[in-house]
């Protein structure tokens, strides 16, 4: 009998945190429901939006191309849903921890969503090179589901170009109420593990990773024998906070580290997730361009939580109904709360309706240690706190606050309730900014791809 996942060892630092998540985590996938409109954003890897290929006033197919991307910097931009467009307008989407502003489509008269739908093999790419596979990806204009989206063949060729030894596949999922990629892992897993084996191949990947809830192997039965079958290593990781960060999760599952202010390719990892190796499964074996992505719909102000499929440019608004609680765009811990307006984008893997809990105004820090002993990178948070009010960027660098992964985990032990996360951040972008803007530092500075992988 073949072991269905092995275990693998802890890191320092970190916290339990609860799941929130017995509302979704057994609910099947569904579909959203009918909206109005939909505001597909043209920009969805925060560069340079693609440029409409269609007049106002047109009426649309669903999977119809709406614009075309300036360069390699972006992807192509499809329709979600068969409709009229109605005008050229803006969307707020989410790119890592921050929102941006970006042009965007506005669909009206939606009928006809594309959906999941039924996956049908049209083609074997089990037989073809690893050079056919990065053109057939190309020719998808997908964009990674990460935080910060970027286009998937541009990630393909950066995992080639460092010649790629570890492909992790980040299924950790360990923020409360999120429980959109166990539910594909669930009810998709084996068309997610022959997207994961299609990307092997592209990155021309020596060893591949699944990393999950050791909480939750008993659900992935269905993920074996494909497993086996393209020689994936199963991984069952312990629910503790924030080991699904990549460089986390890559320390735990290599034991190399990412150099300081790096990225994961820099050692020769690469990171992905389940939804993006759907969209690469159903692209590549079947010629169908997924046009949106499952979302975690959940939260205390949310009357029918659940993970739907949601098509590309569907308001927070439509998603939540009618809620008094604040909306936030990703996760409680790194996510950003925004207005109804914000539309889901490929970066979008959750939006919550969540009561923030009261609590008095932040207070001088106390010195407690509490940050710096659950910082899982092991900074000094309260020095560079001081460093923040000091403004006092050299020293921040010193202490190597590029390191930071920005889990938020610092803000959530703070006694005093300083906005600790934010500050480092705050700090760390900084950081970057003058090595990109200082001749002597530009050799060492991280390029725009390393800030995709952070």
């Amino acid at each position: 009998m073949h072991v269905m996942f092995h275990r693998y060892g802890q890191f320092a630092g970190g916290i339990d945190l609860p799941d929130e998540n017995a509302s979704t985590i057994d609910q099947p996938i569904g579909m959203v429901d009918s909206v109005a409109t939909l505001r597909v954003p043209l920009a969805p890897c925060g560069t340079a939006g693609a440029s409409p290929v269609v007049d106002v006033g047109t009426n649309v197919q669903c999977g119809e191309r709406l614009a075309a991307a300036p360069g390699p910097g972006g992807v192509d931009i499809f329709a979600p849903a068969a409709g009229r467009v109605a005008a050229l307008t803006t969307a707020v989407v989410r790119h890592g921890r921050d929102l941006l502003a970006c042009p965007a489509i506005e669909l009206t008269d939606i009928h006809g969503g594309c959906g999941m739908g039924a996956a049908r093999e049209v083609r074997d790419w089990r037989t073809v090179s690893s050079n056919t596979i990065r053109q057939q990806l190309a020719e998808g204009q997908i964009a990674t589901s990460r935080p910060r989206p970027e286009p998937l063949i541009r990630w393909v060729q950066r995992a080639v170009a460092t010649a790629c030894q570890d492909l992790i596949v980040n299924a950790m999922e360990n923020q409360p109420y999120i429980t959109a990629d166990h539910r594909l892992l669930v009810e998709y897993g084996p068309q997610v593990m022959q997207g994961l084996a299609i990307l092997a191949l592209a990155c021309e990947a020596r060893q591949v990773f699944l990393a999950v809830d050791a909480r939750r192997t008993r659900d992935y039965a269905s993920l074996v024998e494909p497993a086996i079958q393209y020689s994936v290593n199963r991984v069952a990781l312990p629910h503790k906070y924030p080991i699904g960060a990549d460089p986390i999760l890559i320390k735990v599952l290599t034991r190399r580290e990412v150099p300081l202010g790096g990225r994961p390719t820099d050692i020769g990892a690469a990171v992905i997730d389940a939804s993006t190796c759907l969209a690469a499964y159903r692209w590549v074996a079947c010629g169908q361009r997924l046009t949106g992505r499952v979302v975690t719909v959940n939260g205390d102000g949310v009357a029918r939580p659940g993970n739907v499929f949601v098509p590309f440019g569907t308001s927070c608004h439509d998603l939540l109904g009618e809620t008094d609680a604040p909306c936030v765009l990703g996760g409680p811990m790194t996510g950003r709360q925004v207005d109804g307006d914000a539309v889901v984008s490929p970066a979008c893997e959750s939006v919550l309706a969540v009561t923030p809990t009261p609590h008095a105004p932040p207070s001088q820090c106390i010195r407690c240690g509490w940050c710096r002993d659950h910082c899982p990178v092991r900074l000094n948070v309260a020095m560079l706190n001081d460093m923040y009010e000091l403004g006092d960027v050299a020293q921040a660098e010193h202490l190597g606050v590029t390191a930071c992964v920005g889990c938020g985990v610092c803000s959530y032990v703070c006694p005093a309730r300083l906005p600790l996360t934010d500050r480092v951040r705050r700090l760390a972008g900084t950081v970057r900014h003058h090595r990109r803007s200082m001749p002597l530092l530009s050799d060492m500075a991280p390029s725009p791809a390393a800030e995709a992988d952070r």
